[in-house]
């Protein structure tokens, strides 16, 4: 596995998937800062401590799902690339959507912020689709920066013809 390829293009995917979702909550005027959520959820606070935090989680949340391509990439499908990686993130656009709708509602409460919902819903259709676009998007540079795996694609030794 190619580890430092794998935790590079994760730290920028997660970067990225911030920044669409953060752009379109604000042309939607939609609080819909990925930090503050993640962070406020952990301590039920709202300040910049909590967005650090945040960022942090969403930095390690980025590469431990870029460790997860990589693996499948090796093992798996013996082969990346941008279509691989957008095929992968049909997955893991299912499992961050739903994941975010378990964020401890609560503490998001205590921290003066509304729950954003499965898929970031509550935030509107723009701020959701830019969800999904996103990590869509994570998953296509996953594939396109990981470059060939070290596997080799093993073919059988008898071929049809001969068989």
């Amino acid at each position: 596995m190619k580890l430092s390829r794998a935790v590079v293009s994760g730290v920028l995917g997660a970067v990225l998937v911030y920044v669409i979702v953060r752009v379109a909550g604000a042309l939607a005027s939609e609080p819909s800062d990925l930090c503050t959520l993640l962070g406020s959820s952990l301590t039920g606070t709202d300040n910049m401590w909590t967005w650090l935090l945040g960022a942090t989680a969403q930095l390690v949340l980025g590469i431990v799902a870029s460790l997860v391509y990589a693996s499948i990439f090796e093992w798996v499908t013996q082969r990346a690339g941008a279509p691989i990686g957008l095929l992968v993130a049909l997955v893991h656009v299912v499992v961050a959507g739903i994941g975010t709708g378990f964020l401890p509602a609560g503490r998001l409460i205590e921290a003066g912020l509304a729950p954003p919902g499965a898929f970031m819903e509550y935030r509107g259709i723009a701020v959701a689709s830019a969800f999904v676009i996103a990590h869509l998007a994570f998953g296509m540079i996953i594939g396109a920066l990981y470059g060939r795996p070290r596997q080799k694609i093993r073919t059988p030794r008898t071929v049809w013809r001969e068989a």
